[in-house]
């Protein structure tokens, strides 16, 4: 009977600890996962900033003075002193000309 109660407690703990394994890996996963994501909006931020500010230098080569432009949260202004891009008060692209 003890021998019993001893297999049985052993099999509680061992299913304690692989319960609490699983639960570090899938927390694990969720944070990782988030970070990737925060990751991600960043690079496409960075990329939308580049090709508004590749546009706005285009613009000022053409012959225009000063140039705003707007997407997806992202703004550019150009003029001949220079360019940025930024979201807010963060500048995430800044360039200086003449």
């Amino acid at each position: 009977m003890f021998k019993r109660l001893r297999c049985g407690a052993f099999l509680l703990a061992e299913q304690l600890v692989a319960l609490t394994i699983l639960g570090v890996v899938v927390t694990s996963l969720v944070v990782v996962t988030e970070q990737v994501g925060v990751k991600r909006r960043q690079l496409e931020q960075n990329l939308v900033a580049s090709r508004l500010v590749k546009e706005a230098t285009d613009q000022i080569a053409l012959g225009k003075d000063q140039v705003a432009l707007s997407r997806q949260g992202v703004r550019a202004q150009a003029t001949r002193q220079g360019v940025r891009a930024f979201i807010g008060n963060k500048t995430l692209v800044e360039i200086k000309g003449e």
